[in-house]
C-alpha cells in the first residue's frame, strides 16, 4: 500500500480547469486523492498520440469500439486499463483493483480500486478502498464518470 496523495491543479470531468468559488483554478487541496482521480479518468479516456509530452499516455479504448458485450471483451477492457495504469506510473500493480461489469448493451462498468494509505488529507480510514467507477460505452466510445453511490459499494472487493 502506497501514499498516494498528491496536490494538482484541479478540473471537471469533461477535461475543463474547475474554477473555485472566487474565480480562481481550484486546486486539489479538498482531497489530496483528487488528483490521482483525475490522472486516472485521464489515462481512461485517453488515445495513445493525444499527449505531446507523452505519446504513449491512454487507455486506447477505441480499441474497442462496436465490440460485443461479451466476457471476452469485458476481460479485455479490464486488463487493458489495468496494464494502462501501472504502465502510465499512476498506481503500483499490487495497490489495483480493476473489475468489468456489464450494465448494458453496449456498457460496461469499470470499477478500479486502490490500496491507498489512510491519512488526514485523504480522508480514507484504515483498510478503505479508494473506488474509482467509471461507465465506459463501446457504441459512443466513450468514457463517463460515475459519481459516487450506494450501488458502488457492492463492487468494494474487487
Amino acid at each position: 500500500m502506497a501514499l498516494y496523495d498528491s496536490i494538482d491543479m484541479d478540473f471537471s470531468w469533461d477535461g475543463d480547469y474547475a474554477i473555485s468559488d472566487d474565480g480562481d483554478l481550484k486546486d486539489t487541496t479538498y482531497d489530496y486523492l483528487q488528483s490521482l482521480r483525475n490522472e486516472i479518468h485521464n489515462v481512461m479516456r485517453s488515445e495513445f498520440g493525444d499527449w505531446e509530452l507523452n505519446p504513449n499516455f491512454g487507455a486506447n479504448a477505441s480499441d474497442f469500439r462496436g465490440e460485443p458485450n461479451t466476457r471476452e471483451t469485458g476481460t479485455a477492457i479490464e486488463e487493458r486499463f489495468r496494464a494502462r495504469i501501472v504502465a502510465a506510473g499512476i498506481v503500483r500493480a499490487g495497490d489495483l483493483g480493476v473489475r468489468v461489469v456489464p450494465v448494458g448493451i453496449h456498457q460496461v462498468m469499470v470499477v478500479i480500486n486502490i490500496s491507498a494509505t489512510a491519512t488526514p488529507a485523504n480522508g480514507l480510514t484504515a483498510g478503505e478502498l479508494l473506488t474509482i467507477t467509471l461507465l465506459y460505452d463501446t457504441l459512443e466510445d466513450s468514457v463517463f464518470y460515475l459519481e459516487k453511490s450506494k450501488q458502488e459499494k457492492d463492487y468494494r472487493s474487487v
